[in-house]
């Protein structure tokens, strides 16, 4: 009797190992599709939309893009801003959405003020409905390499931006997102990082003038 008891009790244990084992191998196939993602393009996108957007966009065939203002000064350096503002005027092109995309700066909005008053023609495109695009570039760090080897990559490379979506004729809010891109390789390459934050960009105001309206026009 006590014989057959070890026994029972040498297959419980067997059975209870071999279980503990198989949820382990379960548990390692199913977390290394994404740990090899985030190795290979090494970003991490996290957003929230701070005001979210309830009218219907889809009228705004025109769109007017506005450089970032730069919170972060000279922490970060004056090509990236270039970078990033260029590709989030080439991404929403890309997206063949607006019947006319203008890319504005100080140095041009008093002149077309001037064109447009003087312009009847102007003045008619001018009623026209048009979006305003707009935002900040609210965070920035490029990571330290040396760290990110010993860390094992967690010393990230960081961009933060916030756009905000307006009314040009009534500067009425109309949305508003935070946007976050982190590079999570040991090697960063702060270029990708970039082009990511653009996409992500160009994403939102295109989703935000086309299909998420669509939807609710259907509810």
């Amino acid at each position: 009797m006590r014989v057959m008891s070890k026994a029972l009790l040498f297959v419980l244990v067997i059975v209870v190992a071999a279980v503990n084992f198989g949820c382990s191998v379960r548990s390692v196939a199913t977390s290394v599709p994404s740990r090899i993602f985030r190795e290979v393009h090494g970003l991490r996108v996290r957003s929230y939309q701070i005001t979210s957007v309830v009218d219907d966009l889809r009228l705004y065939q025109r769109i007017e893009i506005h450089p970032l203002e730069n919170l972060m000064l000279d922490q970060i350096p004056e090509p990236t801003v270039r970078q990033l503002n260029a590709e989030i005027i080439n991404r929403t092109r890309s997206l063949n959405r607006f019947e006319r995309i203008t890319q504005v700066d100080e140095a041009t909005v008093p002149t077309e003020s001037a064109l447009n008053q003087s312009n009847p023609k102007g003045n008619i495109a001018q009623s026209q409905p048009e979006l305003v695009v707009e935002g900040y570039i609210d965070d920035y760090t490029p990571g330290i390499p040396a760290l990110r080897y010993i860390e094992q990559g967690n010393n990230h490379a960081i961009l933060t931006v916030r756009i905000t979506l307006k009314d040009k004729q009534t500067a009425r809010l109309l949305g508003e997102i935070n946007i976050t891109v982190e590079n999570t390789r040991v090697t960063s390459n702060v270029e990708r990082m970039v082009s990511k934050a653009a996409d992500e960009v160009a994403s939102f105001v295109g989703r935000s003038a086309s299909r998420d309206n669509k939807l609710k026009g259907k509810l």
